[in-house]
């Protein structure tokens, strides 16, 4: 049997969220240098082997459309590059969970629910 509190879980929390705070400040300093030794390329992946090291750098660029604009073209649907991916309305999904109860039981047979990782913050309060 342990003597442990949960001033001994937080405090042991605020340790380790430090160690990998600094941990990924470190690991970011490391990727800049191997940027600034080997180059990035705009887009694509590039490999080189370092020693017994083999680094990867990708390079990537994050698209977005203008949805309003891209509306009042004239492009041909089958050109189009964009996709409609259908996404779960959680704000519309609780309003029919309270308000219409039959809609809601039938919705539920499409739906899965399972728990997601639940959250844990602390931050210390006194010196």
């Amino acid at each position: 049997m342990t003597n442990r509190t949960a001033a001994d879980a937080a405090s042991d929390w605020m340790t380790a969220k430090n160690m990998e705070t600094e941990a990924n400040r470190l690991r970011l300093e490391a990727e800049a240098e191997l940027i600034k030794f080997l180059g990035a390329k705009t887009e694509g992946a590039e490999s080189h082997q370092i020693g017994p090291y083999k680094a990867t750098i990708t390079g990537k660029l994050n698209r977005k459309i203008d949805w309003d604009a891209f509306h009042k073209m004239d492009i041909p649907a089958q050109l189009a590059p964009v996709k409609y991916k259908p996404e779960l309305d959680n704000k519309g999904l609780k309003y029919i969970e309270s308000n219409e109860p039959e809609v809601f039981k039938r919705f539920c047979t499409a739906m899965t629910i399972e728990p997601a990782k639940t959250s844990v913050t602390v931050i210390r309060t006194e010196a």
